[in-house]
């Protein structure tokens, strides 16, 4: 009784007059005592004038439930069919209740009666009818009750499948399909995935479907299942639904083992897997055979770095990507050094250049190879090219190059100290650039920064949207060590020696943060002051002891030790490469912490640089130089004392030559090599004369008003080529700008879509690309797509091929340009090769 009230309830929202048929004469009683506050209730028995009458004359206002005890005429007998089509009939079987409760047109009466038994709960009920919409068909209305069983997110097809494919790892697959059956929703639903993706089996089943999916998304199985290329569309679609994303790879992970891909892999090319993505174990294998053919040299160093590039945009890129960005820097490493073993050097300012333009970029790649390397927890598949890259750098380059330059030192007698020297750095890159000119100035110093790690900092800098960043380099003086280039970086007139290895300005002690800033604000002749970079740090941009600092000076050094402290220890010498790349980050903070507080002016040096080898070192790389006399101090790369006596493994000099005050001798051993000495780490070190620890950055960084830099633009050169006639269609991406001077990469997504107003349906795969090619021709700018098009329509005015790229750090995509297509396919163009 309260069903039958609900429903004449709702339909009195709407209607001023309901009819109740009951020609069973079943609901006689129910009516005699229904009660509905503001409802008139009246019988027809032939009176059907007289009720016209009082409805629409007499009460034309009022509401009526007309109860007729008997089987509704057909039209031409009814003298009630205007007041019928004008107002609501109510039925009491169950498929016309749920009509009603549904408020579906009548011809439905038969779809209801076909899936009852869904309806038969109040919960299914309450879902599917928030989910109708007027307008519906038959098979819209099918597929959304599916969606309610499977728990979709629509009733669209790529959605459902989705849904039921995760039920395998949610273990809720055999309850999705009994209910199914049960709604008699299971045949329609694969006559429904048959007639999209050509699917037909034996064995229907979700489980059965993704297997054939998987196999023709991997071109060796491709030809052994039936499927059209709409599932190839299916694929990308999820790949690129980053809610999927943990149910797709079990999935993957799951079926890859079901099929035993892994013992088939080994027999295919890498031509032919290099375009593959489907299963985890094909980078597995791509992964070694890259590693192996980067080993033994079999093809050449461009063919490798284009093999790397089409990985970047495959699915398991990511899960992989510290090995393939070792990869990447094995090949270049090995490149470099085998182009750079004729090392010519003419003297001290060509050695100077040459390693900052050219030779640099092999310490840089050798510390990002075992960045990558040690992030992959040294992974054994890199373990054999790991030794070549290590022997490559340590036996051959360091030592042959540090040879050269060594006959340099050698042949000029006397160490540098030309305009380039660490002497200089305040007389020569703050004074005149910034105190002379009123400009305020922060300096930041990083001890043990050397240039290379300066270099990837300038790169850095240069892609930030409002830095400039220009980059030069200056020359420790010797030993090169922590004590004299800090000295050496403050203003001064002279430096001495101290107590042991210390360090005088002017004969005041440079030993710690106070006397540094002492020094600093009585020499520089202008307000100025020390901070340690982790106080720093701790301020609040817009806080009081922020814009104290900021208003009180106007030359702020900064120190920070992160690379020296973790080397010099024994015990973390080995996590000096992971240290570097944290420090280079945290002087990308620390200069975005000084914009914030409207400092717009920072340079970035260093003390010393260093050399490092990753492996334990062998006894040939340690020198016994003889040493005897007064030893003041010692180390693995200098000593200090006096009356010293030595072989021909170390050069001496005298602190006066220099440019330190003092009667102090100074031994440097030659080449790489290190002295012994009891319970020092060896593979750190720094204090030496080699390019690597005596070369370190100057670094200016200024923060603008306006954006400095722009991502590449991207373009598509094949326009005129805009109607999509069959179900593959090439597109020819061009970037239009080489990346450097003010352009930096661009990373996109594109796809094609049917646009509608508001509403945008993906019809094809996805391409996903990154832009950041450096080449000045034009056409090693350009990729060509073949784009797969899945869709149930054949002729579209509203097409677009879609242009995105992701905003960074966050899932969100953001449009950058769409190009108008007509879709106008052939009727029975089915995906099939041709």
């Amino acid at each position: 009784m309260s069903k039958i009230i609900d429903s004449l309830s709702k339909l009195f929202e709407k209607h001023r007059i309901v009819i109740w048929y009951d020609g069973e004469q079943n609901f006689i009683d129910e009516f005699n005592e229904l009660v509905i506050p503001g409802i008139v209730k009246l019988t027809i028995d032939k009176n059907e004038f007289a009720l016209k009458y009082q409805m629409l004359i007499q009460q034309p206002s009022d509401k009526f439930l007309l109860f007729a005890p008997f089987t509704k005429p057909e039209n031409e007998d009814n003298w009630l069919l205007d007041i019928e089509l004008a107002n609501h009939v109510f039925h009491t079987d169950q498929e016309a209740m749920y009509l009603q409760e549904l408020n579906l047109q009548p011809n439905l009466r038969n779809w209801v009666s076909r899936y009852v038994d869904f309806f038969n709960s109040k919960e299914r009920l309450g879902k599917f009818k928030g989910n109708i919409e007027a307008g519906d068909t038959e098979d819209q209305l099918t597929s959304k009750l599916v969606q309610i069983v499977v728990g979709a997110t629509t009733h669209q097809l790529v959605d459902l499948l989705k849904a039921y494919a995760g039920s395998i790892i949610n273990e809720k697959v055999e309850s999705i399909e009994k209910d199914l059956k049960r709604f008699n929703l299971f045949e329609p639903f694969w006559e429904n995935v048959e007639a999209i993706y050509s699917y037909r089996s034996t064995n229907q089943g979700i489980y059965d479907f993704l297997i054939e999916v998987f196999q023709k998304n991997y071109t060796p199985t491709t030809k052994n299942v039936g499927l059209n290329r709409s599932a190839e569309v299916l694929l990308s679609n999820w790949k690129d639904t980053k809610s999927f994303e943990d149910i797709y790879k079990q999935l993957a992970v799951r079926i890859e083992h079901d099929l035993d891909i892994a013992s088939k892999l080994d027999a295919e090319s890498l031509e032919t897997l290099i375009a593959e993505d489907v299963f985890i174990g094909i980078d597995k294998i791509i992964i070694q055979k890259i590693a192996l053919i980067i080993e033994n040299e079999t093809i050449g160093t461009d063919k490798v770095d284009q093999l790397l590039k089409q990985r970047e945009t495959t699915y398991w890129f990511d899960t992989y990507r510290p090995i393939y960005n070792a990869l990447s820097y094995a090949n270049w490493i090995l490149f470099e050094i085998k182009t750079h073993r004729n090392i010519i050097i003419e003297d001290y300012q060509d050695g100077f250049k040459k390693y900052t333009e050219q030779w640099f970029v092999i310490d840089q790649h050798y510390r990002l190879f075992l960045e990558n390397y040690r992030e992959t927890k040294q992974n054994s598949v890199l373990n054999s090219l790991y030794q070549k890259v290590h022997k490559a750098y340590s036996n051959t380059w360091l030592m042959e190059l540090s040879d050269k330059w060594q006959s340099i030192i050698d042949k000029s007698g006397s160490w540098y100290f030309g305009s380039q020297s660490q002497q200089q750095f305040f007389q020569r890159d703050i004074k005149p650039r910034y105190i002379d000119k009123n400009i305020k100035v922060f300096v930041v110093i990083s001890d043990a920064l050397r240039f290379e790690c300066g270099q990837t900092l300038h790169r850095i800098f240069s892609e930030e949207a409002r830095f400039t960043s220009t980059l030069e380099y200056q020359i420790t003086g010797l030993p090169s060590y922590t004590q004299l280039g800090m000295a050496s970086l403050l203003p001064h007139e002279e430096l001495s020696f101290g107590e042991g290895d210390s360090i005088l300005i002017d004969g005041k002690s440079t030993v710690g943060a106070g006397p540094r800033k002492k020094i600093l604000e009585e020499n520089s002749k202008v307000r100025a002051t020390t901070i340690n970079a982790e106080d720093l740090m701790r301020f609040t941009s817009k806080g009081d002891e922020a814009q104290e600092l900021i208003q009180n000076h106007d030359l702020i050094y900064v120190y920070h030790n992160r690379i020296d402290k973790v080397g010099d220890d024994k015990t973390s010498e080995d996590k000096v490469i992971e240290a570097s790349k944290d420090e280079i980050q945290f002087l990308v903070d620390i200069a975005k912490k000084i914009t914030s507080m409207n400092g717009y002016h920072v340079v970035f040096t260093a003390d010393h640089g260093f050399v490092y080898q990753h492996e334990a070192l062998n006894e040939s790389d340690f020198t016994d130089a003889q040493i005897t006399g007064d030893i003041i101090k010692d180390s693995r790369r200098y000593v200090l004392g006096n009356k010293l006596t030595h072989n021909n493994n170390v050069v001496k000099y005298k602190a006066a030559d220099l440019q330190v005050k003092s009667d102090v001798e100074v031994l440097i051993p030659k080449g790489i090599n290190r002295l012994r000495k009891q319970g020092s780490g060896s593979r750190y070190v720094h204090g030496g004369a080699t390019l690597q620890e005596v070369v370190v950055p100057v670094l200016f960084v200024s923060k603008k008003k306006s954006n400095t830099v722009t991502k590449v633009d991207v373009d598509i050169l094949n326009k005129t080529n805009n109607r999509i006639t069959t179900n593959l269609h090439g597109v020819k991406f061009y970037q239009q700008q080489p990346v450097g001077e003010g352009f930096v990469a661009r990373k996109i997504k594109s796809y094609f879509a049917e646009v509608i107003g508001d509403q945008r349906t993906i019809i094809s795969d996805f391409f996903n690309y990154t832009f950041d090619s450096e080449s000045s021709r034009a056409e090693d700018r350009e990729t060509q797509f073949s784009f797969k098009i899945s869709t149930t329509s054949k002729r579209s005015q509203n097409i677009q091929l879609v242009i995105e790229e992701k905003v960074e750090g966050t899932s969100k995509w953001n449009l950058v340009c769409q190009y108008p297509y007509t879709l106008s396919l052939a009727m029975g163009n089915d995906f099939d090769d041709f």
